[in-house]
């Protein structure tokens, strides 16, 4: 925590949404960086094929150590740079994993199962897959057609004014076609 020049601890201020935002930008950033990065990785290990341009991956057993050498050290430099910002993305992303929990958004998986359990020990928690105490939500829906049966209706009740409307202006044109006769 933040100390202030008298020795005391500040107060605590949260992220504000804004920040937050902000901070998940910098982390998409981070993450299009990691793949740049191992894509430069694997560039260092080829070499370019001066009659076509295309990348030919080396396969260790050239006769020149200096290029080897400056391979390998391009592609150490790569991956560490590489490590170091996966070990930078996943240590914000915790951040604001634990700024959710903390907020109430989200509850950690490892939190208190006892709270969220029912008398036979199954918990009242959704697992993500549809499941909610042992019970598959998606299979009791399907289970049900009401919602299909509601939009059937609906739609012969669309096609029933449709057809009718059609029928009252056949019946207009037709009323004038026979006082013309």
């Amino acid at each position: 925590m933040a100390t202030t020049g008298d020795g005391e601890d500040a107060p605590f201020v949260p992220f504000t949404t804004a920040e937050r935002i902000q901070q998940l930008g910098e982390v998409d950033e981070s993450i299009v960086s990691l793949l740049r990065t191992v894509g430069a990785a694997i560039q260092s290990l080829g070499k370019k094929d001066a009659g076509n341009g295309d990348v030919v991956m080396n396969a260790g057993n050239e006769d020149s150590d200096d290029d080897e050498t400056g391979e390998d050290a391009a592609f150490k430099h790569h991956m560490n740079d590489f490590l170091r910002t996966l070990r930078s993305v996943n240590v914000r992303m915790k951040r604001q994993i634990w700024g959710l929990e903390e907020a109430g958004i989200i509850k950690s998986s490892d939190a208190n199962a006892a709270d969220t359990t029912d008398e036979n020990g199954k918990t009242l928690e959704p697992d993500g897959n549809g499941k909610i105490g042992g019970m598959d939500v998606g299979w009791l829906n399907s289970r049900s057609n009401k919602v299909e049966r509601d939009m059937e209706s609906e739609l012969w009740d669309q096609a029933e004014a449709f057809l009718r409307g059609m029928l009252k202006k056949d019946g207009a044109g037709a009323g004038e076609d026979s006082k013309m006769d």
